[in-house]
């Protein structure tokens, strides 16, 4: 996946080296003790506060607490093994929107919305609907990621935006997003980090 545009690439990096670290040096750390590891890493760092507790739990997650695997808390939306096609432009600076308060609060208020939202209805639908409500709130969304949006519901499939990336997930309307770029296709998988 392209690096800085949303995909998690930052958390993924840092997850899977402390399981391979934790493998070859036999040091026999718990998943959550690894996760936590690796969360550590990326808000040290500031590319990233939630990622790694998703990636280590699989599935589509909702964050229901914030923390590190083992502290946060989170669920799972019971969700089909769907594909997934992304556009990507660019990336967007994770790093430059933390240090915008401002826009964090407005990012917050919108989170704390859509949280609401989806905990009182946690289906896949639902997750789509919110998460596209959630990127034109909170003000990310703008510019050809709102016109892909459009697009993508125009032939009725659903769409949001990558955060953090200049970047657009759909599922349905290929033919629309493919207009706006070359198409990655990716699915949703069930399971959380793993050495496999």
């Amino acid at each position: 996946m392209p690096l800085g545009s949303g995909f998690g690439a930052s958390g993924a990096g840092a997850l899977s080296s402390s399981y391979a670290i934790n493998s070859l040096f036999n040091l026999g750390f718990s998943s959550d003790r690894l996760g936590e590891v690796a969360h550590v890493a990326e808000v040290m760092n500031g590319t990233g506060l939630g990622d790694v507790i998703a990636q280590n739990t699989g599935g589509l997650v909702i964050r229901l607490e914030p923390g590190a695997p083992g502290i946060g808390r989170v669920d799972r939306i019971a969700a089909p093994s769907l594909e997934v096609d992304c556009v990507v432009r660019g990336p967007i600076s994770t790093k430059e929107v933390l240090s915008d308060p401002g826009l964090v609060r407005q990012i917050g208020c919108a989170g704390e919305e859509a949280l609401r939202e989806i905990v009182r209805r946690p289906n896949f639908e639902r997750f789509m609907e919110l998460s596209h409500r959630f990127s034109i709130d909170s003000g990310l969304a703008q510019g050809w990621i709102l016109d892909a949006l459009e697009a993508v519901e125009a032939l009725g499939g659903l769409a949001s935006m990558i955060m953090l990336g200049d970047a657009v997930f759909a599922v349905g309307g290929r033919e629309a997003l493919s207009e706006f770029g070359p198409v990655i296709t990716t699915h949703i998988t069930e399971r959380g980090a793993s050495l496999d």
